[in-house]
């Protein structure tokens, strides 16, 4: 069998050296915008597995790292769990009026989203 379109050498299957660490190709996050050019947006959803309740924040612009730090800090503040997601931090339960005065302390735009 003849391989049309081989592949490049970027595709990595498996290493043993314990030090490896792949690097993603020009993966290009834009940079984190200040608080008040954010503006956040806040919402009730329910989980299709289980119906519960969730609340969502969307509209986050700039580094994963950044998200995941706001989300840390969400998670402490409104005392529930939750997780974060590429674009949305999920918190579980009903904790909307807690996120929002907290990120407006912060310094960030908020609105809730309309239902």
């Amino acid at each position: 069998m003849v391989v049309k379109n081989p592949s490049t050498s970027d595709d990595v299957i498996y290493s043993t050296y314990p030090e490896f660490e792949y690097e993603y190709a020009n993966i290009h996050e834009p940079e984190t915008l200040k608080p008040e050019e954010q503006i956040l947006t806040i919402s009730l959803n329910k989980r299709k597995l289980d119906g519960a309740l969730v609340t969502s924040i969307t509209g986050f612009v700039g580094r994963r790292i950044d998200l995941l730090r706001i989300g840390e800090e969400l998670l402490d503040v409104c005392r529930t769990c939750g997780s974060t997601n590429m674009y949305e931090i999920v918190l579980f339960r009903d904790v909307r009026k807690r996120a929002y005065v907290y990120l407006r302390n912060q310094g960030y735009g908020v609105k809730f989203a309309d239902s």
